[in-house]
């Protein structure tokens, strides 16, 4: 399915947590879009039904995010 044509979510998340999100987000480069279609897609296990796109780009998120703590130390 394009993804444009993927049906639209909007939520309303904690101030914490939308505060770490944009961190995560500036941090790695990575969409909003991204970041939360492949957190839910691991919270409901079914990882498969993401794209490959998708999972390569949370796998190079997870490394960036390795990446920048190691400069932080």
């Amino acid at each position: 399915m394009p993804f444009m044509s993927a049906p639209q979510l909007s939520v309303r998340l904690p101030l914490h947590l939308n505060q770490q999100l944009n961190k995560y987000i500036k941090c790695t480069g990575i969409s909003k879009t991204d970041v939360v279609t492949n957190a839910l897609a691991h919270y409901l296990e079914c990882v498969e039904d993401t794209s490959l796109t998708q999972r390569v780009a949370h796998l190079e998120a997870k490394i960036a995010s390795i990446e920048a703590l190691i400069k932080i130390k």
